[in-house]
């Protein structure tokens, strides 16, 4: 099975250059356009949503993520379903506890619990069901919209939430043939759980890819994209046996603002972690020249061949990636 793909960072908050990213990426063979829900840095996803799906012919689009903290579940199942108007068929939800939209607004990430009861309402919603919001009656949509509803995630529970209750997975684990497995493993002993066939399901894998003929300059940032992986899910080390050889996290994010995916001075982060080795890198991301990338993409899916669909996620984003990922990468998969 041929695989698809998918990217994101776009140029959000100039809409002209965003519809023309969004169109040089449909040409270049992406597959999927995906949209952070980030809303001190990357304008209204759903405005984002609108102006890609408008602006192209045949990529779907799709948020990756959004919350239920920032937004309440019915708002999400509303908004999703009115912008598959626009573009029936070509539009994803894809849901997560939340990041920089909640930390740096003083919120909190959702709960498992509350993760999974948004995630079981705006399914009920978007599928026409009634659903018991406190109202006096079931609240149902006027007009629900059969949307997808996926879940990025990395942790051994909220995967096996997704196999019980979702369309769908974005597992965000890293780029480790091990770590891939693993985190299948759970995805289907939750859709077995409810009797569901998790071939049935969409599945995605994530990749943070840094791609550039600039050897150092790539090395460099797939230190502070490992990095990032032991922040927010340090047990990914642990399941392969590694361990983190620099200052404790919690010191370094003292310099390093807001965290490693997001740094704003990646050039800082990076001599912040420097104890970290090239190899223990390109366990947890794509790194290097295209040529390079594709060939550690390709012994990937060989390892995973349950996936369906790869997110390309650029640490330098922009029209070199996509022409990269156009030339080099996509046609090798078709």
């Amino acid at each position: 099975m041929a695989v698809t793909f998918g990217t994101n960072r776009f140029s959000f908050l100039d809409p002209p250059r965003l519809a023309r990213s969004c169109i040089e990426a449909e040409a270049a063979g992406f597959d999927n356009l995906w949209f952070p829900d980030s809303q001190l840095h990357a304008g209204d996803v759903f405005v984002n949503l609108l102006t890609a799906l408008r602006g192209t012919e045949r990529a779907r689009a799709g948020t990756l993520v959004v919350n239920p903290v920032t937004r309440h579940p019915s708002v999400l199942a509303s908004s999703i379903a009115a912008i598959d108007t626009y573009a029936p068929g070509r539009v994803m939800l894809g849901m997560a506890n939340g990041d920089t939209s909640v930390w740096q607004v003083g919120l909190r990430p959702a709960r498992l619990d509350a993760l999974e009861n948004a995630v079981r309402t705006i399914r009920a919603l978007l599928g026409g069901a009634g659903v018991d919001l406190g109202w006096t009656a079931p609240s149902r949509l006027d007009r629900p919209r059969a949307v997808p509803v996926i879940i990025a995630c990395g942790g051994p529970k909220t995967l096996r939430m997704a196999g019980r209750y979702a369309d769908g997975v974005v597992m965000r684990v890293g780029a480790d043939a091990a770590l891939l497995r693993w985190a299948y493993d759970e995805f289907c002993a939750g859709a077995v759980e409810r009797g569901r066939d998790p071939a049935s399901l969409f599945v995605a894998l994530h990749f943070h890819t840094v791609i550039t003929d600039d050897a150092e300059l790539a090395r460099a940032r797939g230190r502070v994209m490992a990095a990032g992986y032991y922040e927010v899910n340090p047990r990914l080390w642990e399941l392969i046996g590694l361990k983190w050889p620099c200052a404790p996290v919690h010191e370094i994010l003292k310099t390093v603002r807001p965290d490693f995916h997001h740094a704003a001075d990646m050039d800082l982060a990076a001599r912040m972690v420097a104890e970290i080795p090239d190899d223990l890198s390109r366990r947890f991301c794509l790194i290097g020249n295209p040529a390079e990338v594709r060939a550690q993409l390709e012994r990937l899916l060989v390892a995973a061949p349950w996936a369906r669909h790869v997110v390309l996620q650029p640490n330098l984003p922009g029209r070199d990636f996509i022409a990269a990922c156009g030339r080099d990468i996509i046609p090798a998969f078709r």
